[in-house]
């Protein structure tokens, strides 16, 4: 059965950054966060334009957009995570929650950000985002925050743009055969953190339920190379 949100769910002390908002299920994840009251909701968002529409989308549907801002963010340039990143510390101060949502998936081409990473590792790499919520998890256990992972589900979204026409045809048969809806999706996404059930740290999720995730989560060789490679190019680009 299909896993469902508490309607009451109150987010009134909640300052939260939702990333992947303009599209797709991100959406429908921005105007259900919307609808329960936060203190303050951050969209960043590359395309201002998007970000506009998407601000409209929010306020038609449920009314609910005092508290969400539309703050620019492009994460396939470093400099650009850097300055949102200082001037959400500068203005803002607090963060309760953060929704990595943002997704990009590119078959058989390797494309380059302007800081000459491959874009999907630069932006969202799937597995290596198991890997480093679970990593993340061990480093602030002491620390009251919590970590998840999750696949949302398959949904029929623009995921794809930049694939050929034959990829992203086969990719639309596929999605087709196991389609849930974006709301659903959106639902999915938000259970493991809103949901009250006491959940333990670093774990995995599919389409809102706890699961096992890929075998190479638990490599801690591969852990730990990602991990220090990440770190790398981050210090080598003056993030940390």
């Amino acid at each position: 059965m299909p896993v469902k949100l508490d309607n009451n769910c109150d987010l009134s002390r909640h300052v939260i950054i939702l990333t992947g908002a303009t599209d797709g299920f991100g959406k429908d994840m921005a105007r259900i966060l919307a609808g329960f009251n936060p203190k303050k909701l951050i969209l960043p968002a590359r395309n201002k334009e998007k970000g506009n529409n998407l601000l409209e989308y929010i306020k038609s549907s449920n009314g609910h957009a005092n508290n969400v801002e539309i703050w620019e963010m492009d994460l396939a340039d470093l400099q650009s995570v850097k300055n949102f990143a200082n001037k959400f510390i500068n203005e803002i101060g607090e963060l309760h929650i953060l929704f990595n949502n943002a997704g990009i998936m590119i078959n058989n081409q390797v494309i380059k950000t302007k800081d000459n990473l491959e874009l999907q590792f630069q932006t969202d790499t799937k597995l290596m985002n198991v890997i480093v919520a679970k990593e993340l998890s061990h480093i602030v256990q002491n620390e009251n925050i919590t970590t998840y992972s999750l696949h949302p589900g398959v949904i029929q979204s623009n995921i794809g743009h930049m694939n050929s026409g034959i990829s992203n045809f086969f990719l639309g048969l596929f999605v087709k055969m196991y389609e849930i809806t974006s709301e659903q999706g959106a639902t999915n996404t938000l259970y493991p953190v809103l949901s009250p059930d006491n959940k333990e740290t670093g774990k995995y999720y599919h389409e809102g339920i706890e699961r096992e995730p890929n075998k190479i989560v638990d490599d801690q060789e591969v852990t730990k190379k990602l991990w220090d490679i990440s770190e790398q190019i981050l210090k080598d680009h003056e993030m940390i």
